[in-house]
């Protein structure tokens, strides 16, 4: 009996989410969430993942047996090839881990690792927003910056694995991710009011009318035009998928976003180019992650 379905995980430095995915790249039955917090080793956090799969199967009425393999998307950087993780700031314990060997050893199935910016590319691709798209650019916002490229249908990795890692690129005074975060979108509402605000509050100001907090948002979008400018040139994406956190507030920053971005790009970018929010919203990294293994085996 082929087995189609797959196990997703999207791993985070304070949970994970864990979902079965069928062929047809949707969620099976109820998707499951772990803390990654408290994780005091990595061993200690191998063992939740491993757990937190087999948790999952269980609920769903499911086995290893049924199951095709697990893929995981993680904070970067890492190593897709090997599935190693190397010296990720959001889970300190996983540093240098190598994931993909321990956890295959552990559970005896196949397992799969790429930056969790990836797989959120990968799962609009296979069954979002940008179902059926060959190039695709996308990004998530959040409590930092992710970004990944899909070309010709394949995951962009580069030489060493570590392609499409932009955050550190100079930007003004600072980095892309001083200003295209939750952190740059707390110090423009401060900037702009001369107050404190979470993100998530600013986005809860807009929403009843805030003028500082609205006006933020339309200076963030201007801001992550200006970062994307020389990417969508030079990649020619046909669609451009928005996800993360931030990506809640897609009404207040998306305008500035589309009129800052299309004047500065090349007529036939400008012109073809899809600005769109995730449709997948938080399960667009577990299906992107399961979909890891189909993209290796025809399962």
């Amino acid at each position: 009996m082929e087995k189609k379905q797959t196990i997703g995980i999207d791993l985070g430095g304070t949970k994970f989410h864990v979902g079965i995915v069928s062929e047809q790249n949707e969620i099976i039955g109820e998707t499951q969430r772990y803390s990654s917090r408290h994780a005091k080793s990595a061993d200690e956090l191998l063992d939740s993942l491993a757990n937190g799969v087999l948790e999952t199967l269980d609920i769903n009425g499911k086995t290893l047996s049924d199951i095709g393999g697990v893929g995981i998307g993680s904070p970067g950087p890492l190593d897709p090839y090997s599935g190693k993780i190397l010296n990720t700031l959001n889970l300190k314990v996983f540093r240098n881990f190598p994931l993909k060997r321990k956890l295959e050893k552990k559970l005896g199935i196949s397992v799969f690792v790429d930056n969790d910016a990836n797989c959120f590319a990968l799962g609009e691709q296979r069954g979002g927003e940008a179902r059926g798209k060959k190039h695709v650019m996308a990004i998530t916002l959040g409590t930092g910056f992710g970004f990944a490229l899909i070309i010709n249908g394949e995951i962009l990795h580069g030489a060493t694995g570590t392609a499409t890692e932009i955050a550190r690129i100079p930007y003004l005074d600072g980095e892309y991710e001083d200003f295209i975060s939750g952190r740059g979108l707390a110090k423009m509402y401060k900037n702009l009011s001369g107050k404190t605000k979470k993100p998530e509050d600013i986005g809860e100001g807009a929403l009843h009318g805030d003028a500082f907090c609205i006006e933020t948002f339309a200076e963030f979008g201007s801001h992550l035009a200006m970062t994307l400018v020389p990417l969508v040139s030079a990649f020619d994406p046909e669609i451009l998928v928005v996800g993360g956190s931030i990506a809640a507030n897609w009404e207040y920053f998306s305008p500035a976003l589309e009129e800052t971005l299309r004047p500065y790009l090349f007529e036939p970018i400008r012109k073809n180019l899809i600005i769109a929010k995730s449709q997948l919203g938080e399960c667009a990294t577990i299906v992107g992650a399961a979909g890891l293994i189909h993209s290796k085996f025809s399962i």
